[in-house]
């Protein structure tokens, strides 16, 4: 039977110049992989070869770019500032010390001076409020009649260390519902330095001082009476002068030591009493 012939697979012709299939053609033939790879590792001579002007050194031709970047870009320009305007902010700079300067040197010489010659104004207190009389008649109707005398006593404090405090007129006033009942005065006190005084005053109702409705405020204190308290507010208008053995000051000054309270002990008494509760004066309109 005839050898039936090996048909090439897809109708291409099979080459045996390009892929031998002996085995013993690459066991005795090893020159060829040899060739091969030489041939590989040969540039091709399609392309052409690089011209003799520049270099083939990567490193070097790095080098030569970096030093392009480097040194042949000009530098950035500076913006244009105006002489003028340069003039301007150099005066605004020496405005704004010389006024920092001056600020400051006024706060030194604030407490230099405050240290030096240190005062502050004399305090006033209420010590005690005392009612001798108090003639109430009537349940606040027509014909309520009233006839009463309170005495206060006010501590008067120097605190300052280098200075006395003098008195020249002080004016006060017992206050009831926003009224003046009575007005009694002090002059030429003196206060020596860190020392305390004390002033009594004397107040009385009626009297020909105050011109006001003595009715309503009868009628007001006979129904104060009934509810077993009275209130009263002491009006200070002082004026005052701070003198030491370099300056003296003189100031006015106005104060009020509020809701002094009195209380009856029952319904049928007619003298309150002071409910002992010391307050000091604080300054008001």
């Amino acid at each position: 039977m005839a050898k039936q012939e090996e048909k090439p697979a897809l109708g291409y012709p099979r080459s045996e110049h390009f892929y031998p299939t002996d085995p013993q053609y690459y066991q005795t033939e090893p020159q060829f992989y040899q060739t091969n790879a030489q041939l590989h590792q040969m540039p091709h001579s399609a392309y052409a070869q690089p011209c003799g002007g520049y270099p083939n050194n990567a490193s070097m031709y790095q080098q030569q770019s970096y030093q392009y970047y480097e040194y042949n870009y000009p530098a950035r320009p500076l913006p244009y500032v105006s002489p003028d305007i340069d003039r301007g902010f150099s005066f605004g700079r020496v405005m704004l010390c010389l006024m920092f300067f001056l600020v400051l040197f006024a706060m030194i010489m604030s407490m230099f001076t405050y240290m030096i010659f240190m005062t502050m104004k004399p305090t006033f207190s209420l010590e005690s409020f005392v009612v001798p009389m108090f003639d109430l008649s009537g349940d606040g109707g027509p014909g309520t009649t009233l006839k009463a005398n309170w005495e206060t006593k006010l501590s008067v404090r120097n605190m300052n260390h280098r200075s006395s405090v003098f008195i020249n007129h002080a004016e006060m006033t017992l206050v009831y519902r926003y009224i003046g009942l009575d007005t009694s005065s002090v002059d030429s006190v003196e206060i020596p330095k860190e020392s305390t005084v004390q002033i009594l005053d004397v107040f009385s109702f009626p009297n020909s001082k105050n011109s006001y409705n003595f009715e309503s405020v009868v009628n007001e204190m006979a129904k104060d009476r009934v509810r077993g308290q009275i209130m009263f507010d002491l009006k200070l208008e002082v004026q005052v002068m701070v003198k030491s053995n370099v300056f003296q000051k003189a100031e006015k000054m106005r104060l009020f030591c509020e809701r002094i309270t009195l209380h009856f002990q029952n319904g049928s008494s007619n003298i309150p009493t002071w409910d002992g509760s010391k307050r000091e004066c604080v300054p008001g309109f």
